[in-house]
């Protein structure tokens, strides 16, 4: 997960063009704080503070957004390792400078606007309506003291979102500029390009002991053995409590009673069908063939055929044409609404009439009907006595949780901790980081990367899992990566320094072709070679039109979009299966017939790209205008 929201991580100038400010804005307020005792200043916009706790609150609001939106996947540590932090009192710094500008030019929120925004708040209504009583206790919860606290930072909300609305729809974009992203854009090619794949090379490549040995040598850092520790380990987990939890009958008969509801079995139904198949865009011929095949199986069926040996003779449902077109038992709402319609409308017995559906024409036959009825609590007794332990487990796990981590605090180590609270302890180890993945108590990637930083003596912490767990790690010996001799790790010398010459060739093979490539056509040089040639649909250059062609990669569109019709790219690219040599074999310009359809939207791209350039470059300006410090010693405790 930390790798994937890195990738997404952006520069703060980057956020301010997706519009991230104003999120943060809508979010975040500024607290009245400079007068109270004992807070720090973390940063200063020309001389005003923005004060530790302000800055607590909208980093706590920022995570609370992170923890909402990443739900079960959300880490604390992931986040924080996102650099957290400086964003947070970057944005706060860009709203204040945005609303000392805002302030220059005389930008004001009236009141009716102002109400007329918090009333239309979805989170502040109820039953349609705006609930005076939820906007009080949802306030509070977001951490203003009053309702008016809230609104004053929302009229400053309001001022800086004007601003930086105003400052985005302030760009402009000519007719010829339209005009020539119509023609770039949708702009067409047929691609085609020659891969020389390294793996294809390798029986050619022969690796001698002197290779594998200089190979070794310059290469000594890649054949370290890992970082390995040894620790010992506490968990705690709900299940495994669970089955020393004794439930009483009482407990479970009054559960069974209060959430009866829960084990209402809907009405279900047997049913059999017979279906031929008929595409939606099936033409009358076809349609007309269709309907006299079903037909035909239904005459059959009414002149004494069973139902089940005539869907086995002519249905088209391979799923259950083998079993006489059995489906099984179905409740209400399990099928396609046509289907779902006619099974329920029939008695017992009954064989429809045909029904049309998205798959084709039907029949139907409802062998059976087993009413709605309510599980006895036999049937649940089981199932409920275990839901019911997990769930006094769960709250056991939670406290023996908080005795292990008061144990911690007074015990010398993490065994004397845990037997204090009559826990058991493990030993892994010594373990890589890689190993580490098959330990299910350290299956979270963010919290194994975090234990490897570990070093003994450090202090040990109880760490909540998933479902409920919890797990405290003591490392009581930290193996440091050392250099391995050539001899143990010599056949892995000896493989990879194969696969870096067999590169080596691969790209020298690459090199070759693209220099024959302007005198000889690319097929042939493929045929040559005994290489594949890949061939492209018409695409665009954003790959629109040839979705099946994974080879297509960003990189190989950019080079073929560069080039004239005919054309080589004049560099050979790396590609995910080796070295290509790419050709832009057919260009087709855009159809011109199809701007009046697309030049509004490619003008409101082009306004929303362009006005973007415009705030990101204002921002930047006015944050060099304006004396901004951070102190970094305060922000780095905080």
């Amino acid at each position: 997960m930390l790798e994937n929201m890195r990738n997404q991580a952006q520069s703060w100038i980057a956020k301010l063009i997706l519009g991230g400010v104003a999120l943060s804005f809508v979010l975040w307020g500024i607290g009245d704080y400079f007068n109270s005792a004992g807070i720090q200043t973390v940063a200063e916009v020309d001389g005003a503070a923005i004060s530790d706790a302000e800055f607590v609150r909208a980093y706590e609001r920022q995570m609370g957004t992170y923890r909402s939106l990443l739900g079960k996947q959300f880490s604390k540590q992931a986040v924080e390792a996102l650099g957290l932090k400086e964003e947070t009192i970057q944005t706060l710094i860009n709203r204040r400078l945005i609303l000392t500008e805002a302030a220059r030019m005389g930008l004001v929120a009236p009141q009716d606007v102002l109400l007329a925004t918090v009333r239309a708040n979805p989170s502040f209504q109820s039953s349609g309506g705006f609930d005076t009583q939820r906007y009080q206790v949802l306030t509070r919860n977001m951490g203003y003291r009053t309702p008016t606290d809230y609104e004053a930072s929302l009229r400053l909300d309001l001022i800086a979102d004007a601003l930086q609305k105003a400052l985005l729809e302030s760009a402009t974009v000519s007719d010829e500029a339209v005009r020539h992203s119509f023609a770039r854009e949708f702009e067409q090619r047929e691609v085609a390009a020659v891969v020389v794949e390294p793996s294809s090379m390798l029986k050619k490549v022969n690796i001698d002991d002197k290779q594998a040995r200089d190979w070794y040598e310059s290469h000594k850092d890649a054949y370290h053995s890992p970082l390995r520790l040894t620790m010992n380990v506490v968990t705690i987990d709900p299940k495994k409590l669970a089955d020393d939890i004794a439930v009483s009958e009482a407990d479970i008969k009054a559960a069974y009673a209060e959430h009866q509801d829960r084990y209402v079995q809907p009405e279900t139904r047997h049913a059999r069908h017979i279906l031929i198949a008929l595409p939606k865009n099936a033409d009358d011929a076809a349609r007309a063939a269709a309907r006299a095949r079903i037909d035909k199986a239904l005459m059959d069926i009414k002149a004494g055929k069973s139902f089940a040996s005539v869907a086995k003779k002519v249905s088209e449902d391979k799923a259950t044409v083998k079993n006489g077109g059995d489906i099984g038992y179905l409740p209400q709402g399990a099928t396609v609404s046509a289907f779902d319609a006619a099974l329920f409308a029939m008695n017992k017995g009954e064989v429809s009439d045909v029904v049309e559906t998205q798959f084709g024409l039907h029949l139907i036959q409802l062998e059976d009907i087993k009413p709605e009825h309510v599980k006895s609590l036999e049937e649940v007794h089981d199932a409920l006595k275990k839901e019911l332990a997990i769930g006094l487990a769960d709250e056991e796990g939670y406290k023996l949780s908080q005795d292990l981590d008061d144990a911690l605090g007074r015990e010398d180590s993490l065994k004397a901790a845990a037997d204090s609270v009559n826990l058991k302890m493990m030993q892994y180890g010594p373990i890589s980081i890689e190993e580490a993945r098959a330990y299910p108590v350290l299956g979270n990637a963010a919290y194994r990367t975090q234990l490897f930083s570990r070093h003994p003596g450090d202090q040990i912490e109880v760490h909540e899992l998933d479902k409920g767990q919890f797990v405290a790690i003591e490392v009581t010996r930290r193996d440091e990566p050392a250099e391995q001799p050539f001899e143990k790790v010599s056949s892995e010398v000896y493989a990879d320094a194969q696969r870096a010459a067999a590169v080596v060739q691969a790209r020298k093979l690459a090199a070759d072709i693209l220099a024959q490539a302007s005198t000889t056509p690319l097929e042939k040089l493929a045929q040559q070679h005994g290489l594949p040639l890949y061939l492209s649909k018409p695409v665009r250059a954003n790959g629109t039109g040839d979705k099946d062609a994974d080879w297509l990669s960003g990189d190989v569109l950019q080079a073929a979009f560069s080039v004239k019709q005919g054309e080589a790219a004049p560099d050979v690219l790396q590609v995910s299966k080796g070295f290509a040599v790419v050709e832009a074999k057919k260009v087709i310009a855009a159809d011109t017939a199809d701007f009046e359809k697309q030049k509004d939207a490619i003008r409101n791209s082009l306004l929303r790209s362009e006005g973007a350039v415009r705030f990101a470059r204002w921002m930047a300006n006015t944050r060099a205008s304006h004396e901004i410090k951070i102190n970094q010693s305060v922000l780095e405790k905080l």
